[in-house]
């Protein structure tokens, strides 16, 4: 060290580099993080910020709006309707690409690109069973039958196979008995 550098208490060498470079690399990393949080991604972004998976349907960090259509689910178990509760999808972290936002009945689809959905993986999501032979915890026998209707008309198959379209009056009922289907009126 020369008696300048001395005087002046500034030190030379390669350890005093080596800290600076290092102090600079965790400047720039904290710059790139910082810049990360706050942009919190892209609601265009489908490849990534995926935070969970139910039934095949992704749960990502913001709405994804490109395909954005909604159906209405109605769901009568001993002629008495069930609520559809709001939220269901909807975590502090991530949005599913199948939720609700309010309780009545009205299902978001949003996802990245158009896809087909339906009605089982909604049921998933919820976290409530669906099945040719079980509805919310309940199970055919022989005096229970479960019975779906798509717009008015009768669904003959598993009613976890119903497709959410657009604009699609779903009712699902476990009875009897068995109740004329609710609208949403579109």
């Amino acid at each position: 060290m020369t008696s300048r550098n001395k005087r002046l208490g500034l030190r030379t060498g390669r350890r005093d580099w080596l800290w600076a470079v290092a102090f600079c690399a965790l400047a720039l990393a904290g710059i790139a993080g910082a810049f990360a949080l706050l942009s919190g991604g892209s609601s265009s972004n489908s490849s990534g910020d995926v935070i969970a998976t139910v039934g095949g349907v992704e749960c990502q960090r913001n709405e994804q709006l490109h395909y954005h259509v909604h159906a209405f689910l109605a769901v009568i178990i001993d002629g008495q309707p069930v609520e559809v509760p709001s939220s269901i999808g909807i975590r502090p972290d991530c949005y599913f690409w199948l939720h609700t936002h309010s309780p009545n009945g009205l299902l978001h689809i949003e996802a990245p690109e158009r896809r087909d959905f339906t009605l089982g993986q909604f049921f998933a999501v919820w976290g409530q069973t669906l099945s040719a032979t079980q509805v919310m915890g309940r199970t055919v026998d022989a005096s229970h039958q479960i019975q779906a209707t798509i717009n008015g008309e009768p669904w003959a198959g598993d009613p976890a196979g119903i497709p959410l379209n657009d604009q699609t009056d779903i009712v699902v009922q476990y009875g009897p008995p068995f109740v004329p289907p609710p609208e949403y009126g579109w």
